[in-house]
């Protein structure tokens, strides 16, 4: 695994585009395959700094799903402010962990974000950004 980013491999054109911060790297690279095929384009990336470098080339996110957990780059809170920082937006956030502790549950809700365990089966996750969006597929 590298600390590349994965930016916009998607061919798709969609209508919506998805930031993704995870820093395992199969599992975007799986994710874009699901996004293409929704018709959403997604922009992923290991890092915040990663994340903000693939973004700037246009793609402007209407959501980001964040891992809570990003291994040797840190936790989600921090992470994600910095994202949102550096697209000087506010973004609807979900934020993706097997980690259902009290402790992140109430980080991530304090926070004003949105939350979704880990496991969860694509459709879960596509469902949610529909309704955070409040869209309908």
């Amino acid at each position: 695994m590298t600390d590349a980013p994965l930016a916009g491999r998607s061919a798709s054109s969609g209508t919506l585009t998805v930031a993704l911060l995870e820093d395992d790297m199969v599992l975007c690279m799986c994710m874009e395959a699901l996004f293409e095929d929704w018709g959403m384009l997604l922009v992923s990336a290991p890092t915040p700094a990663f994340l903000l470098d693939a973004l700037a080339g246009g793609a402007r996110p209407d959501i980001l799903v964040a891992d809570y957990h990003l291994g040797r780059h840190g936790k989600a809170p921090e992470s994600v402010r910095a994202v949102l920082s550096g697209l000087g937006a506010s973004l609807p956030v979900i934020i993706t962990t097997g980690d259902e502790s009290l402790a992140t549950r109430t980080d991530v809700s304090a926070a004003g974000w949105h939350f979704l365990p880990k496991p969860y089966d694509p459709e879960s996750l596509r469902a949610m950004i529909l309704t955070v969006l409040g869209r309908t597929a």
